[in-house]
C-alpha cells in the first residue's frame, strides 16, 4: 500500500521521536552511539543507501521495523541508521524521510517537540561530540554555532535563493555577459577564461570527487553529521557551490584585480550560506574554496596554453 510524502514524513518523525524520548541519561546516549558504531562498522555511505533503496517495503515501514528490532539501545540506533540511509537513498520517498530526520534529530528542528524528545536529542548530540576527534569536533562545533544563529524567514529565503542561483557557478558567467553588454572592457577575455574554469570546477567536483566520497565515506560519518544537524541527504565533501564561486571569483579577479575583494566577499557569502542552511560543515566549505581556486588556476593556464598553441599553429601554416 503506497503512502503520501506527508504520511511518510509524519510516521518517520513519530518513530524517531519515540526513540529519542527513551534516551534519558548520558549513559543511555553513549550506549546508543556505541550501538550505532557497531551496527555500521565497515559500511560505506553509498552502499548503505543503495541497499535501502533496494528494499521492497516503504521507507517508513523499514524505519518502524528497525525501531522494534531489539532492546532500547539497539532500537534507537537501528531506527536512526535506517532513517539516515532512507534519507540518502535514490528513491521518491527520500525527501520526505530527510525532512522528518532533520525536523526530529537536527540541530534546529522547525516544530516544537515534547521535553523528553528535546532532552534525548541534546544528550545524543553530546555523546556524538564526545566520540569525535579534535578536528572533527571543531568542525562540528563551528557548524552548530553558525547553524544555530537566528533564522528569520526572510534570511532563510535569501540563503536558499543564493544556493539556487549559484548552483554550477553560472551566475558569474551571466554577470560577465551583462557587464559586456554594458560596455565594460575586457569582458571577452573574462568569458574565454571564466567559462572553462567554471565547467571544470563544477564537473570535476560534482561528477568525480563527490561520487568518490559518496561511495567511500564511512556511513557512521553521515549519521554523526545528521545528529550534529547537517542535512541527511547531502554528500557534503567538498562544497560544490563554494568551489564554483571561488573559481569564478578568481577568474574575474585576474581580469579586474581592482575588484577582487568584492568578488571574494561574494564567494564567501555563498560558502557561509551553505553552512547556514545546514548543507555543509565549515571544513567542506574551506575544501571547496581551495579546490575551486586550484582548478580555476589550472584551467586558466591550460586555456591560455591552448589559445597560444592555436595562434602559433595559424602563424606557421
Amino acid at each position: 500500500m503506497s503512502t503520501t510524502p506527508d504520511e511518510t514524513q509524519v510516521r518517520v518523525r513519530q518513530v524517531l521521536q519515540e526513540q529519542l524520548a527513551q534516551i534519558d541519561s548520558p549513559e543511555a546516549a553513549q550506549a546508543v552511539v556505541a550501538e550505532v558504531e557497531q551496527l555500521t562498522a565497515g559500511e560505506k555511505a553509498g552502499q548503505k543507501c543503495d541497499e535501502a533503496a533496494a528494499k521492497p517495503t516503504p521507507a517508513q515501514v523499514e524505519v518502524e521495523r528497525a525501531a522494534q528490532s531489539g532492546p532500547p539501545p539497539h532500537q534507537a540506533a537501528a531506527a536512526l541508521a535506517e532513517a539516515t540511509a532512507q534519507a540518502g537513498a535514490p528513491t521518491p520517498e527520500a525527501p520526505a524521510v530527510e525532512k522528518a530526520v532533520r525536523q526530529t534529530v537536527g540541530a534546529r528542528p522547525q516544530d516544537p517537540a515534547p521535553p523528553e524528545v528535546e532532552r534525548g536529542r541534546e544528550l545524543l548530540r553530546r555523546a556524538v561530540f564526545d566520540r569525535m576527534g579534535p578536528f572533527e569536533r571543531l568542525d562540528a562545533f563551528v557548524f552548530v554555532k553558525i547553524n544555530n544563529l537566528p533564522h528569520p524567514r526572510w534570511l532563510d529565503r535569501m540563503a536558499n535563493t543564493v544556493s539556487i542561483v549559484t548552483t554550477g557557478g553560472w551566475i558569474w558567467g551571466i554577470g560577465v555577459y551583462v557587464a559586456g553588454l554594458s560596455g565594460v572592457p575586457r569582458t571577452n577575455r573574462a568569458l574565454k577564461e571564466l567559462m572553462p574554469s567554471l565547467i571544470a570546477a563544477t564537473w570535476i567536483i560534482e561528477r568525480w570527487v563527490k561520487a568518490i566520497f559518496r561511495r567511500k565515506r564511512p556511513f557512521i560519518d553521515i549519521i554523526r553529521a545528521v545528529v550534529v544537524g547537517r542535512k541527511p541527504g547531502s554528500w557534503s565533501f567538498p562544497s560544490g557551490h563554494t568551489a564554483s564561486s571561488f573559481a569564478g571569483a578568481w577568474m574575474v579577479s585576474c581580469v579586474w584585480p581592482r575588484w577582487a575583494p568584492l568578488y571574494f566577499a561574494l564567494a564567501s557569502i555563498v560558502g557561509f550560506s551553505r553552512v547556514y542552511v545546514g548543507a555543509h560543515y565549515p571544513g567542506d566549505v574551506l575544501s571547496g574554496a581551495a579546490t575551486g581556486l586550484a582548478l580555476a588556476e589550472t584551467t586558466r593556464r591550460l586555456t591560455r596554453l591552448a589559445l597560444s598553441a592555436r595562434w602559433l599553429w595559424r602563424l606557421l601554416r
